[in-house]
C-alpha cells in the first residue's frame, strides 16, 4: 500500500517521537512531509494529488488530526491513520490507537482495516469541519487557561489542573438548544459538549456511547448546579460513571443548534472561540480512519 506521512513538527511530543516516527516511514517506505514547513493548505493538497497515497499517515495531537481530515476530502476513498503525539489525543482514545507507544500505533497506521468515520459541519468558517468534539462553558474556560507551555510541562495533567482551577467560581450561561428542527431544549448550565468521539481535554469522557460511525450527534448538558454538587458530578461522571443520568443530561440528534447568553467560550477540536450562537450538523461517513481492535465503531 502506498502511503504518506504527515508530520507536525510543533506537536506536544514531536521533538522526542519525531525521529523515531521517520525512521519508521524510512523503513515502510512512506514519503516524509513536514506540515510545518508547508506554505499553507493548498500545498499539502498539491503534494498528496501529485503523490496520489492510498493510505495517509497523521502524526501529531488533535489539531494536526483534525486539520489535515478537513483538508485531505478528495479522493473520498483516500484511508487515513494516526499516531498520536499530542497532550490529548482525544480522537485516537476513541479510535483504540496506543497511546505513548510510537511503533504499535505506527504498525497499527500502516496495517489496520480503515472504516468510515462521520464528522460534525459547524455553521462558521474555522474550524468548518470537525472530528471529535466541542467543548462549551467550563470546557471552553478550561481551553483558555491551558497554554501551551502549561501543555507541554504537565500534558494530559494540564487539563484536570485548569478544570480544578474553575471549578471554584463556575460561569453559567443560559441555552436554548434546538434539535433536529423540533425539540427545543431551555436550560441553565455549566457546560455543554457537542461529540462525535468519546473524550475532549486529554481524556475526559462526554459521550460513553457514542460511535464513531453512528450518524448522530452527542450532545451532553451539566446543569448549573452548587459548587458541591458540580465537583461531585464531574468526578463521579469522569472517574465512576456513578449517578451520571441524573446529574449528566444527553441527547442524540443529526442537527443542534445553541444559542447562549452571554456569549459561551468553545474548544472545537482545540481551537478556542466565543460564541452566542452556532449550528452542528453530521456527515456521515465521511473520512475512512484506521481504529483498532475496540474502536468506537458501531
Amino acid at each position: 500500500m502506498k502511503t504518506c506521512t504527515l508530520f507536525n513538527g510543533r506537536s506536544g511530543g514531536a521533538e522526542t517521537i519525531g525521529p523515531q516516527v521517520e525512521k519508521l516511514a524510512e523503513r515502510d517506505g512512506s514519503c516524509w512531509i513536514r506540515l510545518d514547513q508547508l506554505q499553507g493548505d493548498q500545498q499539502l493538497v498539491d503534494i498528496i494529488a501529485e503523490r496520489q497515497p492510498q493510505r495517509v499517515i497523521l502524526v501529531g495531537g488533535d489539531g494536526t488530526v483534525s486539520r489535515s481530515l478537513a483538508t485531505l476530502s478528495s479522493p473520498n476513498d483516500l484511508e487515513f491513520g494516526i499516531v498520536p503525539t499530542g497532550t490529548g489525543n482525544d480522537l485516537a482514545r476513541s479510535l483504540d490507537i496506543p497511546l505513548n507507544q510510537v511503533e504499535a500505533a505506527w504498525d497499527l497506521a500502516i496495517q489496520g482495516e480503515a472504516k468510515p468515520m462521520d464528522l460534525i459541519e459547524t455553521s462558521i468558517d474555522e474550524p468548518h469541519l470537525l472530528m471529535n468534539a466541542v467543548t462549551a462553558g467550563i470546557g471552553g474556560v478550561v481551553a483558555e487557561e491551558v497554554q501551551t507551555e502549561t501543555k507541554q510541562t504537565y500534558g494530559a495533567l494540564a487539563y484536570w489542573m485548569a478544570a480544578l482551577s474553575v471549578l471554584s467560581d463556575p460561569p453559567k450561561f443560559q441555552i436554548r438548544m434546538k434539535l433536529d428542527q423540533q425539540q427545543v431544549i431551555e436550560e441553565d448550565v455549566f457546560a455543554f459538549c457537542v461529540a462525535n468521539g468519546r473524550c475532549a481535554g486529554g481524556g475526559f469522557v462526554i459521550a460513553p456511547t457514542a460511535q464513531l460511525n453512528d450518524g448522530k450527534i452527542h450532545v451532553t448538558i451539566l446543569p448549573a448546579l452548587s459548587t458541591v454538587e458540580l465537583f461531585a458530578s464531574g468526578l463521579n461522571f469522569v472517574l465512576t460513571n456513578e449517578d451520571a443520568q441524573r446529574r449528566i443530561v444527553t441527547y442524540n440528534a443529526e442537527e443542534v443548534e445553541f444559542v447562549a447568553t452571554p456569549e459561551v467560550p468553545c474548544s472545537l477540536d482545540g481551537e478556542k472561540g466565543t460564541f452566542a450562537s452556532i449550528k452542528f450538523r453530521i456527515l456521515p461517513g465521511s473520512r475512512r480512519l484506521v481504529g483498532g481492535p475496540n474502536a468506537a465503531f458501531a
